[in-house]
């Protein structure tokens, strides 16, 4: 196994790259490879983000965190117009919709698609068991 220094670590992530521009594992491999030859060979999983820990590099940015007022605006849209998606009412109120499902789960919530039906009719019935008995002697 190969023990990476800092450098090598940053350099990785150097090699992967960001947004549009990334590369591989495979390349990245083979550039880091022919970086360092004194180095034994890594593999694919070594390039994996997440795998290693390496301070200067792998800084996460902290979860978004809503304030009591933006809960509550959350929860007062929801009650005024319920029929936006969870995706439409983040985007109006600017907060990520992982925030809108997290509101919701906290106050025993839950995001539904509304299907509207029809309404039966008092004949309704009686032409469906009709139809019943016509398909079990057509059978």
């Amino acid at each position: 196994m190969v023990y990476l220094t800092e450098m090598h670590k940053i350099t990785i992530l150097q090699m992967i790259g960001y947004r549009d521009r990334t590369r591989t594992q495979a390349e990245v491999v083979r550039l880091f490879q022919e970086k360092y030859l004194e180095l034994p060979p890594i593999s694919q999983g070594t390039v994996i983000p997440g795998t290693w820990t390496c301070t200067a590099a792998n800084v996460k940015n902290p979860p978004n965190k809503l304030n009591d007022d933006q809960k509550l605006d959350v929860i007062l849209m929801l009650e005024e117009n319920p029929h936006p998606s969870s995706r439409q009412t983040a985007s109006a109120l600017n907060i990520t919709h992982f925030s809108i499902l997290r509101v919701l789960t906290e106050n025993q919530m839950h995001p539904y698609k509304l299907v509207p039906t029809n309404e039966l009719a008092e004949d309704e019935f009686d032409r469906r068991i009709l139809f019943c008995e016509q398909m079990m002697q057509m059978m």
